[in-house]
């Protein structure tokens, strides 16, 4: 077998790995993107519905409920923006110590082989990661729409 034929399926499975993190990584930071979305439109919810809601006398029950929606959505939507520890790269000193300025450096087809093992092993653990980060999201967007259904019942109660 020609050395290009055994450096082949390594090569398929360590581009299959970086685009396996690349798209993990595309997916954490379209969450991020769409949390930052959601605590601004909170915040502007609350700004309008709230100052209407306060304007008209003595706060209500649904006026410290949808402020507390607020509020529990802000920590989710920040607990999501919060820098987390997620690997999707390998460093490139660990790579040539490692494999290359050894006393037995690996042949490609080797080195391919390992980093596809490392780049799985960190998109199993980043998956935890993402899943918690998706759940944070969901109840967020949950928590808005409370917000709004409150913010109007309140409005609705004072008319």
């Amino acid at each position: 077998m020609k050395d290009a034929d055994k450096e082949s399926p390594y090569r398929i499975a360590y581009d299959e790995a970086v685009r396996a993190l690349s798209q993990q990584q595309g997916m954490i930071d379209s969450l991020r993107t769409r949390a930052g979305l959601l605590l601004s439109a909170a915040a502007i919810t609350t700004s309008f519905l709230g100052a209407q809601a306060l304007n008209d006398g003595a706060p209500s029950i649904a006026t410290w409920l949808a402020l507390a929606s607020f509020v529990s959505l802000s920590i989710a939507a920040l607990a999501i923006l919060w820098p987390h520890r997620l690997e999707f790269t390998a460093n490139p000193a660990n790579v040539i110590e490692s494999y290359i300025e050894t006393e037995e450096p690996l042949s490609v087809a080797e080195i391919h082989r390992d980093l596809s093992l490392h780049m799985h092993g960190s998109y199993a653990e980043n998956l935890a990661g993402q899943q918690q980060l998706a759940s944070r999201f969901r109840l967020a967007g949950v928590l808005l729409t409370a917000e709004v259904i409150l913010w109007i019942i309140d409005l609705a109660s004072k008319a």
